[in-house]
């Protein structure tokens, strides 16, 4: 998690909060001036509230405080009606029903952030990083940059490979959120285009409207640790709900004991059996991954029924400027 974007999120969310009260404020004024009968019955029904909070320190709880509520409510909703308003017009403003911009919910008196928080969240996260991201395309995808020369052992070069493996990740962005490939990893040595390509997807996915988030292995790791040892109710929610997670440098995280196999397992799986995609970069081999993160979770990340696997192959790019 970001904690200067969260941050950055939770003083929005306040100052959406103030924006509410004052749009309540002046709806109320503004019934107050031109509809006097209709303030009287809200003032009544405020000082009906009072006394019935009063009443449960003393002997003057008004009959059915309950029932009397429903009949100011109906008589004022009538009066709205009448002149012309919706008849929540005077209800509280809020654009999130579920937290009322509070941002926050409870679950079984445990603190949690509301979905309509995670989005904002995602969304921040993915603004505040795109600057350059954004700049790498399909379209600024440069296949002239790679070697003319035969792969090791073959008769196709590494620039009409790359052609190929550009189509294929382009193929995949295209289709976010609703295709039947939901993993894709990119696999293979270092300085050979996969964190490039790995941006072109979160893109390509981006420019159609489909809200991405990107981390390296190594902030997600630290993330889902965090969450999970916090007692503050600390989560990591948004891995689990981006529409599209797009994870840099799968290895270089550090590998804690019953730590993190077990939550990258998790995430990946929880993932899967929500139909959501994950795109992954990694310096491993298929071998490296299985040796490293156990069968459970490379067959997540290596089944052809669900995912892509694309090794990455030849000579590095960074070395041949």
């Amino acid at each position: 998690m970001d904690n200067r974007i969260w941050a950055q999120v939770e003083a929005e969310f306040a100052q959406r909060r103030r924006e509410n009260e004052r749009e309540e404020q002046r709806r109320r004024s503004e019934i107050a001036e031109k509809y006097p009968e209709l303030d009287r019955l809200l003032k009544e029904r405020h000082r009906m509230i009072l006394s019935s909070v009063r009443g449960a320190f003393s002997a003057g709880t008004p009959r059915d405080p309950e029932a009397l509520m429903g009949q100011y409510n109906e008589k004022i909703a009538a009066g709205l009606q009448a002149c012309g308003y919706p008849e929540d017009y005077l209800a509280p403003v809020c654009r999130c029903a579920l937290c009322g911009d509070q941002g926050y919910v409870y679950d079984h008196s445990v603190k949690k952030p509301c979905a309509c928080f995670l989005q904002s969240y995602q969304q921040a996260l993915s603004l505040a990083g795109q600057s350059l991201k954004d700049q790498e395309t399909f379209a600024a995808f440069d296949e002239n940059r790679f070697p003319d020369l035969p792969l090791p052992g073959t008769d196709v070069t590494q620039r009409e490979y790359m052609r190929v493996v550009r189509g294929r990740c382009l193929q995949y962005a295209q289709g976010v959120p609703d295709g039947p490939v939901k993993t894709l990893l990119l696999h293979g040595g270092s300085g050979l285009g996969k964190t490039f390509l790995l941006n072109c997807v979160g893109s390509e996915a981006r420019g159609r409207g489909v809200a991405t988030l990107y981390a390296t292995a190594y902030d997600l790791l630290m993330d889902l640790k965090n969450a999970y040892f916090s007692r503050a109710g600390e989560t990591a929610q948004e891995y689990f709900d981006a529409p599209l997670l797009l994870i840099d440098d799968l290895g270089m995280e550090p590998l804690i004991e019953n730590i993190t196999v077990e939550q990258i397992y998790h995430l990946l799986n929880a993932r899967l059996l929500r139909g959501l995609h994950t795109a992954i970069s990694t310096n491993l081999s298929r071998e490296e991954l299985r040796a490293r993160y156990t069968e459970r979770v490379s067959s997540r990340l290596l089944d052809s029924r669900t995912g892509l696997a694309i090794p990455f192959q030849g000579k590095d790019i960074r070395l041949l400027r």
